[in-house]
């Protein structure tokens, strides 16, 4: 058919996680400029199943991709992967495929914060005590959901391809496991086998193809309605640790891992073993179809499917050709992927011999396509969109109303930037000048900062530095940073900002501390306008209800260092967690600013908007002591316990009274006492048409600065062994340029 362009489809979990599986208001929104179009089931066994209508009549290969299982609270460093398997089926125009993708089983970190942070050993002494009591529940990684694709003959429905689900890890690793240890994957090849579910334990044993349960945490089969299984019931009352299974079978967590989903179920653990990990599911393939890809754990993360043309190779040697775009003909491919000259070959028939090294050479070729594919900068990318991280938003703290997307990020592409010069190290990896062509239809450089993220990170870190790229992109305000657009389509990634020329306020106060020796050109009303710069960001920020969590003056950045200087907030690391809920809770006290935090983030990790008004009074307090450490000589724990006790900083040297008094209201230790960020800056432009205030001179530096102990910059593990990028010095450099100090 010529008209029949479209020779791939690929099917994803629809940006869904979790037990159940996605609406059709996900699938239609992650679909969105795609080929791709299917219906949602609603309600019963196909709720959360995708249903696509097949195009033309004719053999399609099929390869379905389970999902993978969730990792243990101490047993993290790697996953169960989920099954990849192939084959080719004849379909005929109009088959309606249903296709189930399975989801990722939970991770049992972030769970119960106390153990995740390792403060807690709660679930190790309770097996000490007693290794069969199962008091310690809870703490081991979900199931993953099986990727299940079938059609309805005469209603009822007949497995095509089922990709199992990788068990869920643990609590802790076996110390005994080995690699020569792990079971190979299996597959059925036969309808009369029993799709049954996985035995079930502690934790939940994996959902099947056909079959029934009664219990909660165990996954569900196919006829069920595929749900993940939920938390043992031990692990939700005794530590309120719920950890599911992935949609798709997966079963739920308890201290050992839930089994994977499949045509059959991975069997669990009998006893609430912490070193048990649930076992893979069982793939299947109908055998009307052509085995194509014998199953191989390679997936990750959420299942997916692929449907594409299979063409017709049978008269190429290796068995391997493509489609030429242009002639529409059907090309050979060499072993090495090359195509065959066209000249006419006489070949001997080498008997099953040729045949041998013709199959080995196509499992080889679409081997080598599935492992490049997973390593590519576009699929990760591609699996990052689809993120519940990316669009599983909480309603009430979508910023101004809005649901941020990847696909609203404004893409630049590459050969329009330049790298000029390093500025420093942010919390990804280095930060750069550069200059940016083409913005806004000119023709004129813009120049930029750019923040770059090393080529090998996690996943997490992508989607962290994908999150910060997407917070950044919905202010719109004169005293936030700008983001200019993104580079995302090939590694190293990029965000562009806005450029500030005058660095971070905390090094530049330092720099301007009038000395004997040296006069500073700055005045107290100078001090003033840079807070009230703040201030009005704070408030922007406050009356579309975001909490930034470290309002500090590192996180503050200045367009220039001369007079005409605007202050804004420039980083926004710490608030990428809080971003989806009206408050944030955070167990432990490990990786947060405690001297800009209130008593009430630290205790009971409540964090509000009222948490911003304490930290802009620490940072009023930074401004006026020009930029001296807050709380000078304590330690942090020595600061929480002052803080706790009532006590607060002393005003910072010659500071004015009515500047002290503004810190001190925004160090109410009730929260609802505090000014909101309106009334604060009535109260410094008081201050600004002060005369008592504005000629109040800076205090003078009689000697060297006492080293201030402590680092409040959080810098990534190894990052000073990271390799900068190259960059073109074709620029003449302004040295007043100061290096910008990130957070």
């Amino acid at each position: 058919d010529p008209e029949f362009k479209a020779k791939t489809w690929w099917f994803t979990s629809c940006g869904a996680s979790g037990p159940r599986g996605p609406t059709q208001a996900q699938c239609d929104s992650a679909y969105r400029n795609t080929n791709v179009s299917v219906m949602v089931g609603k309600e019963g066994p196909l709720r959360g199943v995708q249903m696509w209508r097949v195009p033309a009549t004719n053999r399609y290969k099929i390869t379905a991709y389970g999902a993978a299982g969730g990792k243990g609270a101490k047993n993290h460093n790697k996953r169960s992967h989920g099954v990849i398997i192939s084959a080719i089926f004849p379909l005929e125009k109009g088959d309606i495929l249903y296709l189930l993708i399975g989801h990722q089983g939970e991770d049992a970190c972030p769970g119960v914060s106390t153990i995740c942070l390792g403060e807690s050993t709660v679930i190790e002494d309770g097996f000490d005590r007693d290794s069969s009591a199962m008091e310690w529940a809870g703490g081991g990684g979900g199931g993953g959901g099986a990727t299940f694709i079938f059609r309805l003959e005469d209603g009822e429905p007949v497995p095509l391809l089922i990709a199992a689900g990788g068990g869920g890890k643990a609590y802790l690793e076996d110390p005994e496991s080995s690699l020569d240890q792990i079971p190979l994957e299996q597959y059925e090849n036969d309808t009369v086998a029993a799709g049954v579910n996985g035995r079930t334990g502690a934790a939940g044993g994996g959902g099947g193809w056909r079959d029934t349960t009664t219990h909660l945490w165990a996954g569900k089969s196919l006829f069920e309605g595929p749900e993940g299984g939920s938390s043992c019931p031990q692990a939700l009352s005794k530590l309120g640790w719920a950890t599911f299974g992935g949609f798709g079978g997966g079963g739920g967590a308890c201290t050992a891992g839930g089994g994977g989903g499949g045509y059959r179920g991975g069997d669990v653990s009998q006893t609430d073993d912490i070193t048990a990990d649930g076992q893979d599911g069982i793939s299947f393939v109908h055998p009307s179809g052509e085995i194509f890809l014998q199953p191989l754990a390679a997936m990750e993360s959420h299942g997916e499917a692929e449907i594409e043309v299979h063409l017709n190779c049978s008269h190429c040697q290796t068995q391997s050709c493509k489609r030429d775009e242009d002639s529409r003909l059907i090309l050979c491919l060499c072993h090495n992927e090359e195509l065959l000259s066209h000249v006419k070959l006489l070949f001997v028939d080498l008997g099953s011999v040729l045949h041998v090294f013709a199959v080995y050479y196509r499992k080889k070729n679409h081997l080598h396509a599935v492992r490049v594919r997973l390593q590519s900068p576009e699929y990760k990318l591609s699996k990052i969109r689809s993120s519940t991280i990316m669009t599983d938003y909480n309603p009430n703290y979508c910023f101004a109303g809005k649901v941020a997307s990847l696909s609203e990020l404004k893409e630049v592409p590459r050969k329009n930037i330049t790298l000029l010069r390093a500025l420093g190290h942010g919390a990804f990896g280095e930060v750069y000048e550069g200059q940016v062509l083409g913005m806004n239809g000119e023709n004129t450089a813009m120049q930029v900062a750019i923040k770059t993220l090393p080529e090998i990170c996690s996943e997490q870190d992508e989607m962290d530095f994908l999150m910060e790229a997407l917070i950044m992109s919905k202010f719109n305000h004169q005293n936030i940073v700008r983001c200019i657009g993104v580079s995302l389509q090939i590694l190293p990634r990029f965000i562009l900002l806005e450029l500030m020329t005058g660095g971070d306020l905390k090094s530049f106060l330092r720099h301007n501390r009038p000395k004997i020796s040296q006069a500073s050109s700055l005045t107290m009303l100078e001090l003033l306008h840079m807070a009230r710069d703040i201030a009005f960001g704070c408030q922007y920020l406050e009356e579309n209800h975001f909490i930034h969590r470290d309002i500090a003056a590192r996180n503050c950045l200045l367009t220039c260092p001369g007079p005409e200087r605007v202050a804004k907030i420039g980083d926004f690391g710490m608030a990428r967690d809080i971003y989806r809920a009206s408050y944030y809770r955070k167990g432990g006290r490990a990786m947060l600013p405690v001297k800009w935090m209130p008593p009430e983030a630290f205790l009971e990790g409540i964090f509000t908007c009222k948490t911003d008004t304490w930290s802009f009074g620490v940072l009023l307090w930074e401004i006026f002591s020009l930029g001296y450490m807050p709380y000078p000589c304590k330690t942090n724990q020595e600061v929480l316990e002052f803080v706790t006790s009532g006590g607060r900083m002393d005003p910072p040297k010659s500071c004015p009274g009515p500047v002290y008094r503004i810190m001190t209201q925004c160090w109410q230790h009730c929260p609802e006492h505090r000014p909101n960020f309106s009334t604060i800056l009535e109260r410094i432009n008081y201050c600004t048409q002060d005369p008592d205030v504005i000629n109040t001179p800076l205090p003078v530096e009689y000697g060297p600065a006492v080293e201030e102990e402590g680092s409040t910059v959080i810098r990534p593990e190894g990052s000073g062994s990271m390799t900068p990028l190259l960059v073109t010095h074709s620029m003449s450099q302004d040295a007043s340029l100061q290096p910008w100090e990130l957070h």
